[in-house]
C-alpha cells in the first residue's frame, strides 16, 4: 500500500512539474494581420501589418529582427526594412461610411456622428477623409478632404433617411473610387449594423471585389434591432486583413472608432526588394511570422507580382536611341575609310583611259602599262 501510495506522489509530481513547464514553454498567440499590400511597382513591394496582442491591443516596439517573411513558402532574397508606421510621415486616405437609415434615428446616429468629428479631431494633417452614407449607394458628404478643410456643419446636418440601407452597393462604390485614389495608404471604415436591403450586388460580388482592390476594411458592428446580420461585417474586415469590433450599444461607437484609429496608426510598414520572385502577373501568397521571446504569430495575404509593362513612348525612344547609333557607326566607318585612303595617298584622281584609281604621285597608270601584257600571258596560257 505504502509502494502504491508512493508511485502515485511521484506520478502527479511528475504531472504537475511537465504541466508548469510547458505553460511556461508555451508562447502567447499574437494576431498578424496583412491589412495592405502595395505589388504595383513590383518587386519593390509595401506590407502593412497590423499586430495585436489577445486582448485585441497594438503590440508596437517590436525589433526588425523578429519578422520573417515567406511567399509561396519559399524565403524571400533581397532588402527588406520595418519601419513602424508612427516613424513614417505618411497620409492615409480614409472612407468613412455610416448608417443614417430609418432605424438608426436618434442615438444611433447621434453617436455616430459624434464619432466621426472625435475622429477628425485625431487625425493627422496630410490625412485625407472622404464621408458616405449607406444608402441606395454610397452618399458622398465630401471626398478627400484634409483636416483643415472640412466642414464640420456638414456632419452636424445629417438626418436620418428613408432609404434602403444597400450595405454591399455602397461599399462596392466607395472601394471603386478609394482604389483610382493616388494615396498609397487606403483604409475603408465602416458603422452599420449590417443589414442589407435590396442590393444590386451580391454579398459574394462584393468579396469578389474586396479581394481585387486590397483594400483593408475596418467594422463597427452596431446592434439596433438584432445582432443577426452583424458576421457580415466581421467577415469583410476578417478577408482583407482589417479588425472588425462590436458596439452593444450607441455610446460605445465613439471609443470603438478611436480604437480603430490607434490601430491603424500603430502598424507597421515593411519594404521589400525582391530577387527571387519574378513579376509575372500571377497571384502569389505573402506569409509574415513574428517570434519575440514571449509570443508568436503569423499573417497571410495574397498579391499579384505585377509586371509593369513598359511604356510605347520608352519602347519608341529605345528604337530610335538604336538607329541613331547604328547611323553613327557608318558614318565614322566612312570617315575612318576615308582618313586610311588619305594617309595611302589614294584620292578620287582616276585614269583617262583605263578608269582605274590613281595614287597622287603616280605619274603613269600602272594598270594601263602592265595590265595588257598580264592579260595576254593569262590568254596564252589558256590556248596552250
Amino acid at each position: 500500500m505504502y509502494k502504491h501510495s508512493k508511485a502515485l506522489f511521484f506520478f502527479f509530481m511528475s504531472f504537475f512539474c511537465t504541466t508548469v513547464l510547458f505553460a511556461q514553454t508555451q508562447k502567447a498567440e499574437l494576431a498578424v494581420k496583412i491589412d495592405q499590400i502595395i505589388s504595383k511597382n513590383y518587386p519593390s513591394m509595401t506590407a502593412y501589418v497590423v499586430i495585436q496582442n489577445r486582448n485585441g491591443d497594438s503590440v508596437t516596439g517590436l525589433s526588425p529582427a523578429l519578422f520573417s517573411t515567406r511567399i509561396d513558402s519559399l524565403e524571400i532574397r533581397g532588402k527588406t526594412s520595418v519601419i513602424p508606421f508612427t516613424m513614417k510621415e505618411e497620409p492615409i486616405d480614409y472612407t468613412v461610411l455610416f448608417s443614417n437609415n430609418g432605424i438608426m434615428d436618434g442615438e444611433p446616429l447621434d453617436f455616430q456622428k459624434n464619432a466621426i468629428l472625435q475622429f477628425i479631431d485625431i487625425m493627422k494633417d496630410d490625412d485625407y477623409l472622404s464621408l458616405y452614407s449607406i444608402g441606395t449607394e454610397a452618399v458622398a458628404l465630401f471626398e478627400e478632404q484634409k483636416k483643415a478643410a472640412i466642414d464640420l456643419g456638414v456632419i452636424n446636418g445629417v438626418v436620418a433617411t428613408s432609404s434602403q440601407p444597400r450595405v454591399y452597393d455602397s461599399l462596392i462604390n466607395v472601394l471603386r473610387k478609394a482604389e483610382r485614389r493616388k494615396t498609397p495608404r487606403k483604409v475603408i471604415i465602416v458603422m452599420s449594423d449590417g443589414r442589407d436591403q435590396n442590393s444590386r450586388f451580391t454579398k459574394e460580388q462584393l468579396i469578389t471585389v474586396l479581394a481585387e482592390t486590397g483594400i483593408p476594411v475596418y467594422a463597427i458592428g452596431m446592434r439596433v434591432l438584432s445582432n443577426q446580420s452583424l458576421s457580415n461585417l466581421n467577415e469583410f474586415a476578417s478577408i482583407t486583413g482589417g479588425t472588425y469590433v462590436y458596439s452593444s450599444l450607441p455610446k460605445t461607437v465613439p471609443d470603438n472608432l478611436k480604437k480603430l484609429a490607434d490601430i491603424i496608426n500603430h502598424c507597421y510598414i515593411i519594404r521589400y526588394s525582391i530577387k527571387n520572385i519574378k513579376a509575372d502577373n500571377l497571384v502569389h501568397h505573402l506569409e509574415i511570422t513574428v517570434d519575440e521571446r514571449d509570443a508568436k504569430g503569423k499573417g497571410q495575404k495574397t498579391f499579384v507580382a505585377v509586371k509593369v509593362p513598359v511604356p510605347r513612348w520608352v519602347r519608341w525612344v529605345v528604337f530610335v536611341a538604336i538607329l541613331l547609333f547604328l547611323i553613327l557607326l557608318i558614318i565614322l566607318a566612312i570617315i575612318r575609310k576615308i582618313a586610311l585612303r588619305k594617309r595611302m595617298g589614294i584620292t578620287r584622281r582616276k585614269c583617262s583611259v583605263c578608269g582605274s584609281i590613281m595614287k597622287d604621285n603616280w605619274d603613269s597608270c600602272p594598270f594601263c602599262k602592265y595590265l595588257p601584257d598580264m592579260k595576254k600571258k593569262k590568254k596564252g596560257k589558256k590556248d596552250q
